[in-house]
C-alpha cells in the first residue's frame, strides 16, 4: 500500500515539471521570451501568458482527477502521458488562434511592440477556454487516447465558430477595434471565449454511455451556445447597461470588464445548475 504523504509528494513534484516544459514550449513556439519581457517591464504578453498557465493548470488537474487503475505507478504514467498531450494542445491552441480567430494582424507584434492589452485578453481567454475543454477530455471516463483527441477538435471547432457568430452580433468588426487598441472589446470577447469554453467543458464532462448519445450531447451543447450569447448579449444591453456596445465601441474598459464579468458568471450558473444530459 503507497504512502499517500509520499505520492501527493511526488504529483507535485512531476506538475512542477510539467509546469516548467510548459514555459519552455510556449518560449519556443512564441516570437518572444516571457522573461524579457518582464524584465522589460511590458505586462501585456504577460495577460497572456497567464492565460496559458491557468489553462495548463486546468489541464494537469484534469489529468490527475481522470479514471485511476487503483495502481500508483501505472496512475502516474497516464497522468504524465495526458499532461503532455494536454500541454502539446494547449500550444497548437495558441498557434490556431492567430492563423483562425486574429488572422488579420500579427498577434505578437500587437503585444509587444503596440503593447495592446485587448489582444492580450483574447489569448488570455482562448487560452483558459483551451485548457478547460482539454481537462474535461483527458478526463473522461471512457475512449482513452482518440476520444480526448476527438472531443479537443470538436471543441475548439466550436470555439471557433462562436467567434464567427459573435463577430456578426455585435455592431462592430472585432479585428478592426482590436488593432486600434480598442481594449474594451478584446476584454469583452475574451470573456465570452471563457464562458463557451466552460459550457463546452460542461458539456465534455457529461455521462453519457456511449458515443451516440455523446455526439447528441454536444448538437444540445452547440444550440445552447447560439441561444445563449444572443440572450446574454439582450440582458447587457436592455437590463445592465444600457448601449453597452457603443461603450465598449468607444473603448470603456469599465463596460468591457461589465461584459466579461457577465457573460463567465452565466456560465457558471449553467456549469453547475444544468444538466445536458437529460435532453439525450
Amino acid at each position: 500500500m503507497e504512502n499517500p504523504v509520499l505520492t501527493s509528494l511526488i504529483y507535485v513534484f512531476v506538475s512542477c515539471i510539467m509546469l516548467f516544459i510548459s514555459k519552455l514550449l510556449f518560449n519556443k513556439f512564441y516570437p518572444y521570451k516571457i522573461e524579457e519581457q518582464i524584465k522589460a517591464d511590458n505586462c501585456v504578453p504577460v495577460i497572456a501568458f497567464s492565460g496559458y498557465m491557468l489553462g495548463i493548470t486546468a489541464v494537469l488537474t484534469g489529468s490527475f482527477i481522470g479514471p485511476t487503475a487503483q495502481n500508483f505507478k501505472y496512475d502516474l504514467l497516464m497522468y504524465v502521458l495526458y499532461s503532455v498531450l494536454g500541454i502539446v494542445l494547449m500550444n497548437i491552441s495558441g498557434i490556431i488562434a492567430d492563423k483562425v480567430v486574429l488572422y488579420k494582424f500579427d498577434s505578437a507584434k500587437e503585444m509587444i511592440e503596440d503593447k495592446n492589452i485587448g489582444t492580450a485578453a483574447v489569448h488570455f481567454g482562448i487560452y483558459l477556454a483551451s485548457g478547460l475543454i482539454i481537462a474535461a477530455c483527458v478526463t473522461g471516463e471512457y475512449g482513452g487516447l482518440i476520444s480526448s483527441l476527438i472531443y479537443y477538435v470538436s471543441g475548439m471547432l466550436f470555439l471557433f465558430i462562436f467567434f464567427k457568430i459573435y463577430d456578426l452580433i455585435t455592431p462592430y468588426s472585432i479585428h478592426e477595434e482590436l488593432e486600434k487598441d480598442n481594449y474594451a472589446v478584446g476584454i469583452a470577447l475574451g470573456g465570452n471565449i471563457i464562458a463557451i469554453g466552460l459550457i463546452l467543458m460542461k458539456a465534455t464532462l457529461g455521462d453519457v454511455p456511449d458515443w451516440q448519445r455523446g455526439a447528441a450531447l454536444y448538437l444540445v451543447d452547440l444550440l445552447s451556445i447560439v441561444f445563449l450569447l444572443p440572450s446574454i448579449r439582450f440582458i447587457l444591453c436592455n437590463i445592465i447597461i444600457k448601449n453597452i456596445n457603443k461603450l465598449i465601441k468607444e473603448n470603456n474598459t469599465g463596460a468591457g470588464l461589465i461584459e466579461f464579468i457577465t457573460v463567465v458568471s452565466f456560465a457558471l450558473l449553467i456549469f453547475f445548475m444544468v444538466d445536458f444530459t437529460v435532453l439525450v
